[in-house]
């Protein structure tokens, strides 16, 4: 089967494929047909948080320092995390999500880098949070930051809780952690 009468459609679909490809590389196709977004970092990993006091049935505000362990990662190297923030909490949380919080990461690939991360939203849905916010400082300014935890201990703890035995800490993992550039 032929196109024109003298090129086969294929190698025609491969050339006008090739030109595209070529047009890409030199900047030439329209915005709307370019992909943007680079993935910077994109990494799986384990987080713990204390409370200072401990979480009891009296809602009170409590500082909640957390860290992060980013041990597996696709794209980027593995990293360090830590962030303190304050809100008002009983056993059953009152507050409609993880207050706004600063996060620095420590790159841990032999540079010493830092990426400071400004968590400025997030959603809950049980015990899953999706966390979004923008690298504010060092390494990978002005990424876009997207971070998907889920609690593990902290639901087995309110029951204790709500009978009397303070919640001091929480384990979780962290589904996703990723930074878009």
């Amino acid at each position: 089967m032929t196109w024109s009468g003298s090129v086969p459609v294929v190698r025609r679909a491969l050339v006008v494929g090739a030109v595209f490809v070529a047009l890409i590389g030199v900047g030439w196709v329209p915005a709307s047909a370019r992909v943007t977004a680079v993935v910077d970092a994109e990494c799986l990993g384990t987080f713990d948080r204390v409370f200072t006091p401990a979480v009891t049935t009296t809602p009170q505000t409590v500082s909640a320092a957390a860290r992060y362990t980013y041990g597996t990662c696709l794209v980027g190297p593995t990293a360090t995390g830590t962030a303190v923030n304050s809100a008002t909490l009983s056993c059953v949380p009152v507050v409609p999500g993880v207050p706004p919080e600063t996060e620095v990461v420590t790159w841990l690939d032999g540079t010493g880098d830092t990426s400071t991360v400004g968590w400025s939203n997030s959603t809950v849905v049980g015990q899953t949070v999706v966390l979004t916010g923008e690298v504010t400082a060092g390494r990978h300014l002005h990424a876009s930051a997207t971070k998907v935890t889920s609690g593990l201990s902290y639901l087995g703890s309110v029951a204790g809780c709500l009978l009397g035995t303070p919640i001091a800490s929480t384990t979780g993992v962290v589904d996703s952690f990723l930074l878009t550039g």
